[in-house]
């Protein structure tokens, strides 16, 4: 079976063609409580440099581009994905970064070039994690940082149960948090954990209809609308259903 979450063709022509499907994602963290920024939460945690480059690798529709920007950051920033759609999705929030269509696996970077790297939310995407790992230290200079995004094994488990209960695969992320910083640890000499648990609440069918068919499993499917039909009407049997709690567990790993 083709692990979806590492097509690299699947990734680039379907699921991440447009920012369509991922900004149907994040539109659901709008219900979150408490509520995180965390590209801010992120960012915050690190010194950027004052000059010299800070590189998103798979940025994706570039929402920490877009924040280096409304903070004025005075040096280059880049950012990479393996689609050229999401770069297109990018470039608006982040008129001024250099964008690169690339695979992480073979950066278009000099070695040292960055004085700053994330990796946010994307290394559960290569076919290699490790090899990525390899090339993000790569391109950081010595004294600079990498800095990986992921998720706890709790993230969204309650979404993952009721899609499950529907007979559709959940997308299960191939690095977790405890997986992403045990590979880290053996390739940098100091790496920091940061956790950002939360909850949301959502009020009604319409956001989770948006997010389930936002999944590359429903997409996939026979008959993905079916599909969404019958997880939502799961969670939300009658129209004064409560609001659905969904647990959140994303992390970060600060490694220098």
């Amino acid at each position: 079976m083709v692990d979806l979450w590492a097509d690299r063709a699947f990734l680039r022509d379907v699921q991440y063609q447009s920012d369509v499907n991922l900004a149907a994602r994040q539109s659901i963290y709008a219900y979150q409580q408490p509520r995180i920024d965390l590209v801010a939460e992120v960012l915050d945690l690190v010194d950027l440099p004052s000059s010299g480059l800070v590189a998103d690798i798979g940025c994706g529709n570039g929402r920490y581009l877009a924040e280096l920007s409304r903070r004025a950051f005075e040096g280059r920033s880049l950012g990479v994905d393996l689609s050229a759609g999401m770069l297109a999705a990018a470039r608006p929030g982040a008129p001024s970064a250099g964008l690169a269509v690339a695979d992480v696996s073979a950066l278009p970077l000099r070695d040292g070039a960055a004085g700053l790297s994330l990796a946010m939310h994307m290394l559960y995407h290569v076919p290699d994690p490790a090899e990525a790992v390899r090339e993000l230290r790569r391109v950081t200079r010595p004294g600079g940082l990498v800095v990986v995004g992921l998720n706890g094994a709790s993230h969204m488990r309650e979404m993952r149960l009721v899609i499950e209960q529907a007979g559709l695969g959940y997308p299960r992320e191939r690095v977790s948090l405890d997986a992403g910083e045990a590979l880290l640890r053996g390739v940098f000499s100091t790496v920091t954990r940061y956790e950002f648990p939360a909850q949301l609440h959502v009020p009604g069918p319409g956001p989770l209809a948006d997010y389930v068919g936002s999944l590359s499993e429903t997409r996939k499917s026979a008959d993905p609308e079916a599909v969404v039909r019958d997880v939502t009407a799961r969670i939300f049997q009658n129209e004064h259903a409560s609001p659905f709690t969904i647990t959140t567990h994303a992390g970060c790993l600060v490694c220098a």
